[in-house]
């Protein structure tokens, strides 16, 4: 009885230890089922759990019920469409006007609990014209939300791609593809 005791407590060790490691995950990603890019985006994640967001679900009520789900969270990677003004999620393409009337952004709000989230949005044009950075930081005022974007670049796939442009002076994550 007692080699049955002591060869069960590493066993619980290492059975504890995997899932303390797993939740301890701190980033979420999310890509638009329309993404043109999502193939490419999971062949290089392979294993990460991702959150799809398509027509039939309001896309923001997903992303704040995710980071609800899991409390360890605070990198949002978001990758869809967008232009030189709005984003593409879920079927809709959202603009600020579109955004107006969007309860569930300002819902995510409510998670802030002292630490701003960060939302990256894999963008090369958003953060590169007035529209579009009026664009991220409204989204990050109704969100109570660091969002970033890029505004250099061809490819959210490039080496060099960087987060140009974020709505709050904090650190931020590098791109999820440089970890």
């Amino acid at each position: 009885m007692h080699l049955f005791k002591k060869n069960r407590i590493p066993i619980f060790i290492f059975l504890l230890t995997a899932s303390f490691t797993y939740a301890q995950s701190k980033d979420l990603v999310v890509i638009d089922s329309e993404y043109a890019e999502k193939g490419k985006v999971l062949a290089l994640l392979p294993g990460s759990e991702v959150l799809e967001l398509n027509s039939n679900s309001n896309p923001w009520e997903k992303i704040r019920v995710g980071l609800e789900n899991n409390k360890n969270l605070n990198t949002v990677h978001l990758f869809v469409e967008s232009s030189y003004n709005a984003i593409l999620m879920g079927g809709t393409s959202y603009s600020i006007e579109t955004l107006n009337n969007e309860f569930e952004l300002s819902m995510m709000e409510g998670l802030y609990s002292g630490t701003n989230y960060q939302l990256l949005i894999y963008s090369c044009n958003l953060a590169s014209n007035e529209e579009g950075i009026e664009l991220l930081n409204y989204i990050g005022q109704r969100a109570y939300m660091n969002v970033a974007s890029g505004a250099d670049c061809s490819s959210v796939f490039d080496a060099g791609f960087a987060f140009n442009f974020q709505s709050l002076d904090s650190s931020l994550s590098p791109s999820i593809f440089q970890n």
